[in-house]
């Protein structure tokens, strides 16, 4: 398949329908081998354009490195000041091994998967993906061990949901804003508690939306099929391609 726009359209048709090699054989009128060499090669060219990098991933080339420098590449209607975090799960099929049964079953979601956080602007665009982990591990452990705490700015809200409690204590210096939650001691929450919750909520929805158009991309709404050592890059591709459009539609006419 020489022309590239062939490509970027198998890339696409695989990303947003998730059908076999086989029926992408049939499609395009190649082969099985070509359609896997194909759909790898062009997932790296598209998981980093607009995504914000890891910063450990330098090499030689020229890439952005802090939210400021990104702040300078986005369009002017998207801001950095607030910044929204959040986990998702995808079902995978059921592991062979036990231990790797017992690290991705999800309590949460009654089955095995692989969690993925992000990171969003008020606008919706994607500024961070982390690396993916087992299902069973907490939104909050994974958050403490990717690169997010590091790269927020100073001036920038982080909002996150009930289950980021330990934020505050943990990064002092992170400008949080976490719901308020029933403990043992609190039992019912103040009508001022309550009112900042829902206050929080309209706020946070933004992330929330951004999982609806991600998932919109069955390669990330289906069982995942294929390697997990090449999860991380099919959610890059499809986060990019979110923003992508996201973009276009601030630019100004």
């Amino acid at each position: 398949m020489p022309d590239i726009e062939d490509q970027l359209l198998l890339i696409m048709v695989w990303t947003k329908v998730y059908p076999s090699y086989l029926f992408l054989e049939y499609l395009f009128g190649i082969d099985e081998s070509t359609v896997s060499r194909v759909i790898n090669s062009i997932k790296p060219l598209l998981q980093d354009r607009f995504v914000f990098p890891d910063p450990r991933r330098q090499k030689g080339r020229k890439k952005i490195t802090t939210l400021e420098e990104l702040k300078a590449f986005l369009p002017p209607d998207i801001d950095l000041d607030d910044i929204l975090v959040d986990g998702t799960e995808q079902t995978i099929p059921r592991p062979e091994k036990k231990l790797k049964r017992a690290r991705h079953h999800s309590g949460k979601k009654k089955r095995f998967t692989i969690k993925t956080q992000i990171a969003t602007t008020r606008n919706g665009l994607i500024v961070h993906v982390s690396k993916p982990v087992p299902g069973r591990m907490h939104d909050y452990n994974l958050f403490k061990q990717s690169i997010l705490p590091r790269i927020i700015p100073k001036q920038s809200q982080l909002y996150g949901d009930s289950g980021y409690q330990g934020i505050r204590k943990d990064y002092p210096h992170l400008h949080s804003v976490i719901p308020c939650k029933r403990t043992r001691n609190h039992t019912e929450l103040t009508r001022s508690e309550k009112i900042q919750n829902t206050k929080q909520r309209k706020i946070r929805v933004t992330v929330e939306h951004t999982f609806s158009r991600l998932k919109k991309y069955h390669v990330l709404a289906d069982i995942y099929r294929h390697s997990l050592h090449n999860y991380e890059s099919t959610f890059r591709c499809v986060a990019n391609l979110v923003n992508f459009r996201m973009i276009q539609r601030l630019q100004p006419v």
